[in-house]
């Protein structure tokens, strides 16, 4: 968490930054300041056993609004000298080379589950992720017209969610040429008046992107490699939702920064 607040990028900084900071070794509670590779077995053997679960806690602490939930990717952008990224097009930034968050959030902005990919992942292979929401009692679940794929509507039929989402018209000509019944419903209560009004919440999802990356610096182009990336993400998001929990309790419920709240 430290690592995430301080923007520090790398082990050995890691190290360095507490070696020179007496308050936070005081209040983390260390008598001794371990070196970067005792640093980097622990953080793998808590994301290896233990941080998933702990992220559901927070999450079930948070209560979240689970009757409107929202699907969604953003890119991440990364070194151009990262092997192992990958070349995508976004829709914000056009052709760029990094990863990818696949991210189901509720209604206030609390981030339920996540995927964390390389960039050119298309967001309708995300079936591990929806399946995490078997848990979570979801009624409707949106998503834009990437995820208007047939078995994600199974997948979500399955699960007893109702998946709604934009209609990716590249798969008929016309709307009237739809043959898929999941697409024909989906446009049908789409269109409908309870529909948009229902859609309209998924700009909560876009918003939420914008905080992450903004506020918690989500995107971090110095990083190299798959595992450093991803555990960068994982941790940001559990810091968001420990400040997520602290607002709630102190009656806070927007996603302005500290000093504009």
């Amino acid at each position: 968490m430290y690592k995430v607040i301080r923007n520090v990028c790398c082990l050995r900084e890691l190290e360095w930054e507490l070696s020179n900071d007496a308050l936070a070794i005081k209040i983390i509670g260390l008598t001794d300041i371990p070196d970067h590779s005792t640093f980097c077995i622990r953080i793998k053997q808590i994301q290896e056993n233990l941080f998933y679960q702990v992220y559901r806690l927070f999450v079930l602490l948070l209560s979240p609004d689970l009757r409107v939930c929202s699907v969604d990717s953003t890119a991440l952008r990364s070194s151009k000298f990262d092997s192992e990224a990958k070349k995508d097009k976004s829709t914000r930034l056009g052709w760029c080379q990094g990863y990818k968050l696949h991210l189901v959030s509720s209604l206030d902005s609390i981030t339920i589950a996540f995927n964390f990919t390389t960039a050119n992942v298309y967001d309708s292979n995300c079936k591990e992720l929806i399946r995490e929401l078997d848990d979570y009692d979801i009624f409707v679940l949106l998503g834009a017209a990437a995820y208007d794929s047939v078995k994600l509507f199974e997948l979500c039929d399955e699960l007893s969610i109702n998946l709604l989402t934009d209609i990716d018209l590249r798969k008929a000509k016309s709307i009237d040429s739809l043959k898929n019944e999941y697409s024909r419903k989906n446009i049908l209560y789409l269109e409908s008046p309870t529909g948009e009004k229902i859609y309209r919440n998924r700009i909560t999802i876009e918003r939420l992107f914008e905080v992450l990356k903004q506020r918690y610096n989500l995107e971090k182009p110095r990083l190299y490699g798959h595992n450093k990336y991803k555990s960068h993400v994982m941790w940001t998001l559990l810091l968001y939702l420990i400040e997520k929990l602290i607002n709630q309790e102190k009656g806070v419920n927007n996603l302005k920064f500290p000093w504009n709240k």
